[in-house]
């Protein structure tokens, strides 16, 4: 995950999702996609130049890190084959996630937040629960200070192995690459 506060680069980006969220007509419900006018693949590179550029701002010192176990705290939490990760998101940052190989649960206890992903624009506003469907890599802007605990399937207790069972490193590293062409191509 890369994250970061106070981007220059970027402002034009969270003003927008903050526009989308702050104004949304009544007929859009909690989560549905607010803007979707290119295709998945279009998407999925616009969120990886969008975390490219983000690097590579941070790098050149144009725009500051911020400690993420300080900035993001983490509370880890374990049931027979279950893992929870729950983290407290401060208002103003934005998030890049990781990719899952797996669908899980997605929990927002607190909070509302604008997420970018291959379908589109969403607005989240908790309570809200869905299930986020494998493959997916999203940016998250936060909107109020929110809490988001994602739920796994796994028999490790052990926060390395459960990263390496459960993060793809890049779209190329993914588990099927039949699966992988039939969720990039396109459509």
């Amino acid at each position: 995950m890369l994250t970061t506060q106070a981007l220059t680069a970027s402002d034009l980006f969270c003003t927008l999702l903050q526009n989308y969220a702050q104004d949304l007509p009544a007929a859009y419900a909690n989560g549905d996609v607010l803007v979707a006018s290119t295709s998945r693949g279009e998407m999925r590179e616009c969120i990886m130049k969008f975390q490219e550029s983000l690097e590579l701002s941070v790098a050149c010192g144009d725009t500051l890190p911020c400690d993420l176990d300080t900035v993001f705290p983490l509370r880890h939490m374990f049931a027979p084959g279950t893992y929870a990760r729950e983290m407290t998101l401060p208002a103003a940052h934005i998030i890049i996630g990781k990719i899952h190989k797996h669908a899980h649960v997605n929990i927002l206890s607190k909070g509302k937040v604008a997420v970018v992903t291959e379908d589109g624009v969403r607005v989240f506003t908790a309570p809200y629960s869905f299930v986020s469907e494998p493959f997916t890599k999203r940016i998250v802007y936060v909107i109020e200070p929110t809490i988001w605990t994602t739920i796994h399937s796994t028999t490790s207790t052990d926060l390395a192995e459960i990263e390496a069972e459960l993060i793809a490193t890049n779209y190329d590293n993914l588990p099927c690459a039949d699966e992988r062409e039939l969720l990039c191509l396109g459509e």
